[in-house]
């Protein structure tokens, strides 16, 4: 299967029930970069350990809201700008970028119903994966999410690229 990410990335990648693994590659300061993705089918979530975090911050995930195309064998994902980073059960998670979907929503780039449906998303998404209800143990209720399990070490053909705006 291929994963077309925010219009500019193509990439393979494998799918398992409701999940989707993909990794894909960028260059900075000159150095090679490997990145692994997951796509959340039911979330609409896409999350990742960046390889650019910190060492303090190594193990920790990023998430982000996006909006998926399915066509079976082509995904479509695009980022729709509230991500949430997750760290260790006794650290707080962080909800980001609220302003860029406010302003996003205000210039159009997303309609009305658009922006409803993905702060539904959103608290699902945190209710169901991130929010404690009196845990004494200070774990997520299921994050990762156990859907993700079998894919973190998958192999599959690595093959990205980027596709030409032109």
């Amino acid at each position: 299967m291929t994963v077309v990410r925010d219009g500019k990335l193509r990439a393979a990648g494998l799918r398992l029930g409701d999940a989707i693994v993909y990794d894909w590659g960028f260059h900075l300061d000159n150095r090679p970069y490997e990145q692994r993705s997951f796509v959340l089918l039911d979330d609409g979530f896409q999350i990742n350990q960046p390889v650019l975090f910190p060492p303090e911050q190594q193990g920790w995930w990023y998430c982000d809201l996006v909006r998926v195309i399915d066509h079976g064998d082509v995904v479509t994902v695009d980022d729709l700008w509230i991500d949430v980073i997750v760290g260790p059960g006794d650290h707080p998670y962080r909800v980001l970028d609220l302003d860029e979907y406010a302003t996003a929503v205000q210039d159009g780039s997303l309609s009305v119903g658009e922006a409803t449906e993905g702060l539904v998303r959103t608290q699902r998404f945190l209710d169901r994966r991130l929010n404690r209800r009196h845990d004494p143990q200070r774990s997520w209720p299921d994050f990762p999410p156990a859907s993700i399990t079998d894919l973190l070490h998958a192999v599959f053909p690595q093959e990205w690229s980027l596709i030409d705006a032109g």
